[in-house]
């Protein structure tokens, strides 16, 4: 009784704790979409590039300076104040050296892109991971002890305080200050919050330092190759096509993705727990996995041919024309954010089996395709091309982590192809009607994008269902919509 008691009570932190993680993620990705479209509004494509660039230095040092010491602080065993102290210590050491290498390496990264703007970008930013560094470790004590209410409150009010901070430095700067300025307040704003959302005072200790070393330096390399996989695109088209493409191609690629990610990162942290608890059983797995895996294809599909099909309304009427060149870019980005999603996705059962090298393969596989395919392709095709490039890697990966589930799990190599069929052809279709709904025939742009939301939006369901009756009525998300549905239907009919 006493384990069943324990059991229940894990299980209620779970679902609180995931309820929490989500509307966390969920309210800040959806604040941060408000402010890049109101600064995409106000800003240039010219100014989103400039800082793009540099982010890919920044982004890049802090990647290889990464220490986990939050998540080193998540063990059992890392209960002391001296390892609460050593992380913090850890952590200005590590804020200290990325600032100082990007002082250094600024003026290398404006000679290499041909962009003499971002040195005195990145030596601005270089204040941010220093401050970072000084941050409360305490903070970690909320996820550590389950509370994931104050934690969603500090990310929140951070992300509140600094896009008040940074949409009125556009307004008032109208060019790529803003966001520099943006990206320091947001460390200043959660180093002051920090303090005032948590008592814990630290100090200055090496005691555990080489106990967190030896934690942390296999997340280095698993952090870095997925970094490297995120910017190639990026790097590549700031190299060849220059500042003010880049910026178009950042946007387009952060508002053409983010839909898929956010649909799918909160359902994978749900997913992690459940699957663990049935990994002794490879049949429950299975079951359990294509199932989910099948309800997030239904999503990523139904989200990426969807933005795929209205960007060129999208684009102009929500950003401005001054955007009009990202268009082909986003449509093509927009499905590469789907399957890059099921990806993503797949990682779960390997993480749960503990085939976590299969994961980090894959991670490299996929690097070392995309860097000589996108460089090709943006020769030759320029933006588009990139966007391009993006999307046919991760259809030649999809099936090579499909492979490695299927073996490394034993899941049914055509359980997890069932799981995913329905809705790419769903989507296609949806994708064909709506391509015949053009602003020339309606004789304007919004209502064109209207009617391509209301269509796409009823044509995709109706699609899937018939085509999940062709198929012999699997089991899946629609057989559970379909029983959902029919039960409420008869209780509908009983009560009259």
């Amino acid at each position: 009784m006493p384990n069943e008691d324990a059991s229940d009570s894990a299980g209620r932190h779970l679902v609180r704790g995931s309820a929490w993680m989500i509307g966390a993620r969920w309210a800040t990705r959806l604040i941060g979409l408000v402010s890049t479209v109101i600064l995409a509004r106000l800003l240039a494509p010219d100014d989103f590039g400039v800082v793009a660039i540099a982010l890919i230095a920044v982004g890049l040092l802090e990647t290889l300076g990464y220490a986990g010491v939050d998540l080193a602080l998540m063990r059992p065993d890392a209960n002391t104040r001296q390892h609460f102290d050593t992380a913090w210590t850890i952590q200005i050491i590590q804020g200290l050296l990325i600032g100082g290498l990007l002082l250094l390496l600024a003026p290398l990264v404006a000679w290499f892109f041909s962009e003499p703007r971002t040195t005195t970008v990145m030596q601005a930013i270089a204040l941010r991971p220093v401050i970072n560094g000084f941050e409360n470790i305490g903070i970690v004590a909320f996820r550590k002890e389950l509370d994931f209410a104050k934690d969603f409150r500090f990310t929140v009010y951070t992300k509140l305080v600094n896009f008040s901070i940074v949409v009125g430095a556009a307004f008032y700067l109208e060019n790529y200050w803003a966001l520099v300025i943006g990206m320091t307040s947001s460390s200043l704003v959660a180093l002051v919050l920090s303090y005032l959302m948590h008592p814990y005072r630290p100090r200055l200790s090496v005691v555990h330092v080489r106990e967190m070393w030896g934690f942390s330096q296999w997340l280095i390399i698993s952090r870095v190759g997925a970094f490297l996989n995120r910017k190639t695109d990026e790097f590549v088209v700031g190299r060849i096509l220059g500042t003010s493409v880049m910026g178009g191609y950042h946007v387009a690629n952060e508002l053409a993705t983010m839909p898929s990610s956010e649909l799918v990162m909160p359902l994978r942290r749900a997913m992690f727990p459940t699957l663990a608890k049935v990994s002794s059983d490879p049949e429950e797995l299975e079951k359990l996995f294509c199932l989910s895996f099948s309800s997030i294809a239904v999503l990523c599909f139904s989200v990426g041919f969807g933005l795929m099909s209205i960007a060129p309304e999208f684009i102009p009427v929500v950003l401005g024309d001054k955007w009009l060149s990202a268009v082909d870019a986003m449509r093509w980005l927009a499905l590469y954010g789907a399957f890059s999603s099921l990806i993503l996705t797949l990682e779960m059962p390997l993480w749960v089996t503990g085939r976590t090298r299969l994961s980090a393969a894959q991670t490299w596989i996929e690097l070392a395709l995309l860097l000589p395919i996108v460089f090709v392709a943006t020769r030759l095709n320029g933006i588009e091309g990139a966007a391009m490039a993006r999307l046919g890697v991760s259809l030649l990966v999809l099936p090579v982590m499909l492979r490695f589930v299927s073996g490394a799990c034993s899941i049914r190599i055509g359980k997890l192809y069932g799981a995913i069929w329905r809705p790419i052809v769903a989507g296609l279709l949806m994708s064909l009607v709506l391509a015949l709904i053009t602003p020339a025939a309606l004789g304007s742009v919004v209502l064109a994008l209207a009617l391509k939301i209301v269509a796409g939006t009823l044509i995709f369901p109706c699609a899937l269902f018939l085509l999940w009756l062709a198929a012999g009525r699997p089991a899946g998300l629609e057989a559970q919509a379909a029983a959902i549905i029919a039960s409420y239907l008869g209780a509908a009919r009983r009560r009259r």
